[in-house]
């Protein structure tokens, strides 16, 4: 991080304190939480895509090269479903920001193209990583069903789809803040937007090419592995997440979830519904004080990440 408050004084044993605020177990905890969810997934839900589903589920990702008459093998199929994807990113976070700019326009531009510029190269690589996760729909690997689509069904696949991807989520960006090594070649990068004028929406996708790639693309690959999810409903739910990730990173949004993340840093580490936050002690929606004019933490909850000398 470029600013970043003082450390915390080392322990009575001399040895500087971490990022790893909260106990380990935690992560047991987790495991055992995912290991449960897995279990059901299995004993309730078995089927995987029939191959009548798989079928369909190419003739709608195949249908853009069919209608535009070019269709010569499979590669050109994904090929040209992975250039909608690119340019779908492109034209929805934009779409995005132009919304968000006019809703207040004095929304900061200064750090925009700097943060265009890494989201632009994320576009290309998270459709890919989509692609990919596609494929392994369009061949049975996943739950997807072209069935469930009676009301209960809906409801009960989606609030499954987001718990499996909050859970998900809430895991491997936790680690991300207790793992140093995770925290130095990944997250590091998208934490050092962390004053208000850097919180202006595309900030949601100005992050590091591996890391943080990873865990926003499993994310939504974990729901469909374990549960059934109609694929039309898969797909609208990963929209309005991501939709909505864009929007929290802009610090006009009066819900301060993650807005206070990119402020206390140790605090609230889930997507959209804290769930996990509240169950494991990281939630917090409390307000921060100004420091060398940039937003830092209460002093209780300043991070120490491990990259600087304690005092």
């Amino acid at each position: 991080l470029s600013v970043m408050s003082k450390g915390q004084a080392p322990s009575e044993k001399g040895k500087q304190a971490s990022n790893f605020r909260r106990k380990q177990s935690d992560y047991v905890v987790i495991a055992v939480l995912a290991a449960v969810l897995v279990l059901c997934g299995e004993h309730f839900f078995p089927a995987r895509s029939s191959p009548r589903e798989c079928a369909e589920f190419w003739d709608l990702i195949s249908m853009p090269s069919r209608l535009a008459g070019i269709v010569t093998s499979d590669v050109v199929n994904w090929g040209v479903y992975y250039l909608i994807g690119v340019a779908t990113l492109f034209g929805l976070t934009a779409a995005c920001w132009v919304a968000l700019v006019r809703a207040n326009p004095k929304t900061p531009t200064e750090f925009f193209w700097p943060q265009a510029r890494q989201a632009g190269e994320n576009f290309f690589l998270l459709s890919l990583v989509q692609v990919v996760w596609d494929w392994m729909v369009v061949h049975g690997f996943t739950k997807n069903t072209m069935d469930n689509l009676d009301l209960f069904s809906v409801l009960r696949d989606s609030l499954l789809w987001i718990l499996m991807f909050e859970l998900t989520w809430y895991t491997q960006h936790r680690a991300m803040h207790d793992n140093q090594f995770l925290w130095k070649h990944g997250h590091a990068y998208h934490h050092s937007w962390k004053k208000p004028e850097h919180m202006i929406g595309i900030t949601n996708f100005a992050f590091d090419h591996v890391v943080e790639l990873w865990v926003t693309m499993s994310s939504s690959l974990a729901p469909i592995l374990i549960f059934p999810i109609n694929f039309y409903v898969a797909k609208v739910l990963g929209l309005a997440y991501m939709v909505l990730a864009v929007i929290v990173h802009w610090d006009g949004l009066p819900m301060r979830y993650h807005i206070n993340h990119h402020y206390m840093v140790v605090k609230n580490y889930g997507s959209h519904v804290p769930i996990f936050d509240i169950m494991f002690g990281t939630y917090d929606w409390g307000s921060f004080t100004g420091a060398e004019g940039c937003y830092m933490p209460r002093p209780e909850t300043r991070p120490v990440l491990g990259l600087e000398k304690a005092e």
